[in-house]
């Protein structure tokens, strides 16, 4: 059943979909496409009113040029591009090609932004209804939002100092430093 589950998941339209974009925008970061048409169907299938085509096609000329000029010149050890965090670290480097291949960083941020798996969503809904109980229903929105976060990322907050956190609440303010010393 599991086994079963899995391959159900793994061939959907959607991944499928979204492992075209991914081989896309990872091809075009490192060759040129002589002919875009055909990449750029899957493209319009994703993202058809949120990306002007027309200008993502003109850009796929441009793009692997770029990213070998600023691995050039940012002097990065990459020599293929082979997953999507190499193409944002690229582009986080050297803020024209933001500018310069808006709709290719569109498509990236768009990509990036598509949840995989529900995951996420579902292990948030699990969390409130432990944290929510019949003695804290009475509690506002933004208190029960608050609580919720503090209880999804407790690993997180285990790793915070309280006595840094202290220090500099009272360091802030002359007031505090003489109530608190």
């Amino acid at each position: 059943m599991i086994i079963d589950m899995l391959q159900i998941r793994f061939t959907q339209k959607s991944f499928k979909l979204l492992c075209d974009v991914e081989k896309f925008i990872i091809n075009v970061a490192n060759n040129p496409i002589d002919h875009p048409d055909g990449h750029i169907q899957v493209i319009v299938d994703f993202c058809s009113g949120d990306i002007d085509v027309e200008k993502l096609k003109a850009e796929t000329n441009m793009i692997s040029d770029y990213v070998k000029s600023v691995i050039n010149t940012k002097r990065m050890k990459i020599s293929q591009i082979t997953n999507i965090s190499t193409v944002c670290e690229i582009f986080d480097s050297c803020d024209i090609g933001k500018q310069m291949f808006k709709e290719f960083h569109k498509l990236v941020k768009l990509y990036l932004t598509i949840p995989v798996t529900t995951a996420t969503a579902e292990r948030a809904f699990s969390a409130l209804n432990r944290l929510k109980t019949a003695l804290r229903s009475t509690m506002s929105q933004q208190r029960l939002n608050h609580c919720l976060l503090a209880h999804i990322y407790k690993e997180k907050l285990d790793q915070i100092d309280p006595i840094e956190i202290m220090s500099i609440f009272i360091s802030s303010n002359e007031k505090r430093q003489a109530f608190f010393g």
